[in-house]
């Protein structure tokens, strides 16, 4: 016969493993987009229900439950373009996917690299926004969607100067460019060079934003540069691109 205790341990360990599984493709769901940091901030509260419970805290225990609530309904209204997208992945049987791996990111680093060093010798202007954590969907939807496996011959060509998607930026998530022709928020960091156009501000503005990485090129000099959480570095090499890009991508490998 079966050791009671026994059945009941592994039952124990199975609904640990459920829950915990549970939790990590919540987390895998929500990733990519703002709503994740309010998902992160729940998670912390419960915690904190619970220690309060085991403390016997019954006024704060009361008000935490009742913050639950707002936040539930915090959640499904601001967020609710994200949890569209989500549940639209979720219908797709998308949500338990694989995350790039390391080969895949730095070939797009090495395709996003080497169309930069040849724009920058012709003179080409560009403007190319690499999505990490925070979810780029509104400006996505500003432009017009490609969804094309990401090379370098794909990047000149849109930026080619009498090419119909030259103007405005281009969208990179993992290997594909999902969209070209997107409008970016123009900084008005008044820190910047006066000198600097257009399509610069825009590249500053988004990582303000978000944290995009924004690869640009100067039409007037060629000069290569990277806006990176407001910061802007200017006259990069090729190489010096490279090994920024691969450094700041391997954190969200």
């Amino acid at each position: 016969m079966v050791n009671l205790s026994l059945l009941l341990g592994w039952k124990a360990i199975v609904q640990i493993l459920i829950l915990w599984l549970v939790i990590y493709h919540v987390f895998i769901f929500f990733k990519g987009t703002k709503a994740i940091y309010l998902l992160k901030g729940i998670i912390i509260l419960l915690v904190a229900f619970f220690a309060f419970q085991k403390l016997g805290l019954t006024v704060l225990s009361w008000l935490l439950a009742k913050l639950f609530a707002f936040f539930l309904i915090f959640m499904a209204i601001i967020f609710q373009p994200e949890l569209r997208e989500g549940l639209v992945r979720l219908g797709k049987g998308h949500l338990f996917y694989i995350e790039a791996q390391k080969e895949e990111i730095e070939k797009t680093i090495k395709d996003i690299v080497s169309a930069a060093g040849k724009l920058s010798r012709r003179r080409i202007g560009a403007l190319i926004a690499i999505k990490r954590e925070i979810g780029l969907k509104n400006y996505i939807e500003s432009g017009v969607n490609i969804e094309a496996n990401l090379t370098s011959e794909l990047l000149q060509n849109i930026f080619y100067p009498f090419a119909p998607l030259h103007d405005g930026g281009v969208i990179v998530v993992g290997s594909k460019v999902v969209a070209a022709s997107c409008l970016f928020p123009l900084s008005d960091n008044s820190h910047l060079e006066k000198t600097l156009g257009m399509r610069h501000r825009a590249g500053v503005g988004l990582s303000e934003h978000s944290d995009a990485l924004v690869v640009m090129v100067s039409e007037e000099n060629g000069a290569i540069s990277l806006a990176i959480n407001g910061q802007l570095t200017r006259n990069l090499t090729p190489n010096d691109l490279f090994t920024i890009l691969k450094g700041q991508m391997s954190k969200v490998a």
